[in-house]
């Protein structure tokens, strides 16, 4: 069965690394799970390509959430993704008209590490255009020289990023260190090659990179996955003021909750949230 994946790789002579999401067998799953009309499917395509990028900068203890607020359109982007490449996403409301080409709004990058408080990130826009949101928030947030593009299809991405000095070995003799503008040019060859690429596997994509001298460093799954279940819903339920949580129950002793995030119906009891009196 062919899985999206994301691949990285290195060129020590130029000073970059790349990684590369070949996306359309996560886009489909994501498509049958929310069963999204075309242009909120289109809407998903461009900004959760551009934003599962941010899996090169997560910690192996954390987890991210990525938020838009936009008031101008009005709607609400949602992704959360874990280190092993897993993640999950909505978008409210999912009937848009016409496909947003701007922002106006607030975007907002939580990490997220047990036991811990998380950091949260909050960036204003003002008419945006919104295949820059995400390299924007790269730049401020993470404050690295990086760049992502998209494929044609928008099904995939790639993002370039610069290396620190240290991190490149200076003994090599032929070691040419270039920008980012001059990267893109040299390699853009490379790079649209293997934005056309569809459900392929690891081993075409290593030779595709290392015929122009990157090094492969590895790759992981990246697929669609929601943690929520019954407890998860009631402990939900509980966050509610009491007053409300007897209400929800004065009709019938159980009520459907569904997960917004990969549409489960969970059946919640009314013992499930209410505990008996102890007299």
């Amino acid at each position: 069965m062919t899985t999206s994946r994301q691949y990285h790789f290195i060129s020590n002579i130029h000073g970059f690394s790349v990684s590369y999401i070949e996306g359309h067998s996560t886009l489909e799953e994501l498509n049958k799970i929310h069963n999204i009309g075309p242009f909120a499917f289109s809407f998903y395509q461009k900004t959760l390509m551009s934003s599962l990028q941010m899996l090169s900068f997560i910690k192996a203890t954390e987890n991210i959430g990525f938020y838009i607020d936009s008031e101008d359109p009005y709607y609400r982007f949602k992704v959360e993704i874990s280190p092993s490449g897993t993640y999950r996403t909505l978008l409210l409301p999912e009937d848009f008209d016409d496909f947003p080409k701007t922002l106006t709004g607030k975007c907002r990058l939580s990490k997220m590490t047990a036991g811990k408080t998380p950091y949260t990130s909050i960036l204003e826009f003002n008419n945006h255009a919104l295949e820059e949101i995400v390299n924007e928030v790269i730049d401020k947030s993470y404050q690295t020289n990086a760049k992502i593009q998209l494929s044609k299809d928008e099904n995939s991405s790639l993002m370039v990023l610069k290396l620190p000095p240290s991190n490149i070995n200076k003994k090599i003799e032929d070691f040419n260190d270039l920008n980012l503008e001059a990267i893109h040019k040299k390699y853009q060859g490379l790079f649209d090659e293997a934005l056309k690429l569809k459900k392929t596997n690891v081993e075409e994509v290593e030779k595709i990179f290392a015929a122009h001298g990157l090094k492969y460093l590895g790759s992981k799954e990246v697929k669609f996955h929601c943690p929520c279940s019954k407890q998860r819903m009631a402990d939900n339920l509980l966050t509610l003021p009491l007053k409300d949580q007897v209400e929800l129950f004065e009709k019938m002793p159980v009520i459907e909750v569904r997960c917004d995030y990969c549409n489960s119906i969970y059946d919640v009891y009314e013992n499930d949230v209410l505990k008996p009196k102890i007299h």
